[in-house]
């Protein structure tokens, strides 16, 4: 059966249907295969017009480029692989939806892996990844130094480090200002009067956690804190770790009056902890977290924080990976580091000073 002007279907004899090709539009619209190549894939050097005409037809037609076509013409395989260390992080949806908006416009699929934070696990994900040939990697919060890991990243692969970076290597990578985000936060308690205050650090292994940590340090010695060791304690990035370093700080003879974790999740153990003890927050303990996570905007909780732009972030991560993708040449290290903001809500208050008693004497007065 011949096809009927302006059907949406390609049909061969007998009625079947068949998908449209690439053939098809390039004859339709009466140019070359390369324009119809070019003006799907966007490039500059095809008239708007034809551009225009091209896509018209290829959606009346039906068409849609084959991927293995596309793949096998152009040697890449249009996937981009992602390892993330926690994907039940409330941070990680926005990092990875950054990471998937350049990935949507480069007509590219991800491939999503969670490590758990555990190297031999991210090992096997690589090695998975390299295996099927993605055409890169992001690596959100990975470790980057081991000798299998490094051995993996240098077998040609192009990567982006996002959220943690090697002090060892020059690799491309994507961070926040942490430093400023963790004074700007010091210097608002600092405001409303607190001095002793306490930090839930992130993971030992993380440069993103030391750079908080060596932030808090840095402005405990700037300022004259309260410097008494016992303020530091462990959290590991997560709520049961947020809980027993708030349990520590509370169990002090003398508690801090204020607590800064490194980040969100942390801060929502230290509000579990002062819940079960009965401690309110703020006006009895002010609370600062850092990422700045949907769940700390919510009504309940509606905790002071650091904003991360973190689908930004991601889109940067993304955008570098490209550039080494597309890239015929050797391209120099590159690091893009975003500006943070210190988001003020209902967890930091004035500090609570206790008056002391006065006692007034009687007045005795003469009669008359």
């Amino acid at each position: 059966m011949a096809r009927r002007e302006g059907s949406p279907d390609i049909l061969e004899d007998g009625g079947e249907r068949r998908r449209a090709t690439i053939h098809d539009v390039a004859r339709e619209c009466g140019v070359s295969l390369s324009t119809v190549s070019n003006a799907l894939a966007g490039k500059s050097n095809v008239r708007e017009e034809t551009r225009q005409r091209v896509l018209a037809t290829a959606e009346r037609l039906g068409y849609r480029a084959s991927m293995v076509a596309r793949a096998l013409r152009m040697q890449r395989s249009f996937t981009i692989g992602v390892l993330i260390a926690d994907v039940a992080n409330p941070a990680s949806p926005d990092f990875v939806r950054g990471i998937e908006d350049m990935a949507i416009r480069e007509n590219c699929t991800l491939l999503l892996c969670n490590t758990d934070g555990d190297e031999a696990r991210q090992i096997v994900h690589m090695r998975s990844l390299l295996d099927q040939q993605v055409d890169g990697m992001v690596l959100i919060s990975q470790y980057c130094e081991g000798p299998v890991v490094r051995g993996l990243l240098e077998t040609g692969t192009p990567f982006v480090l996002l959220q943690r970076r090697s002090p060892l290597f020059a690799d491309d990578y994507v961070g926040a200002d942490n430093f400023t985000g963790i004074t700007e936060s010091i210097r608002h308690l600092i405001d409303l009067g607190h001095r002793r205050i306490a930090f839930v650090r992130g993971p030992f292994e993380s440069s993103t956690a030391q750079e908080r940590f060596d932030a808090y340090l840095h402005n405990v010695a700037g300022f004259g804190l309260d410097s008494d060791p016992e303020l530091v304690c462990p959290g590991h990035y997560s709520v049961e770790g947020g809980y027993a370093a708030a349990m520590r700080f509370l169990a002090l003879d003398r508690p801090p009056t204020a607590v800064l974790a490194s980040n969100d999740m942390s801060a929502m153990g230290v509000l579990n902890a002062t819940a079960e003890r009965g401690i309110d927050v703020p006006s009895q303990l002010s609370l600062v977290g850092f990422d700045d996570i949907q769940l700390a905007s919510f009504a309940r909780i509606n905790l002071t924080t650091t904003h991360l732009p973190k689908r930004d972030m991601g889109a940067a991560a993304a955008g570098l990976l490209m550039n080494r993708i597309d890239s015929k040449e050797q391209l120099s290290q590159q690091t893009v580091i975003f500006p943070t903001r210190l988001i003020v809500r209902g967890t930091t208050a004035p500090v609570r000073t206790v008056r002391p008693r006065i006692r007034i004497a009687a007045r005795s007065h003469r009669a008359g």
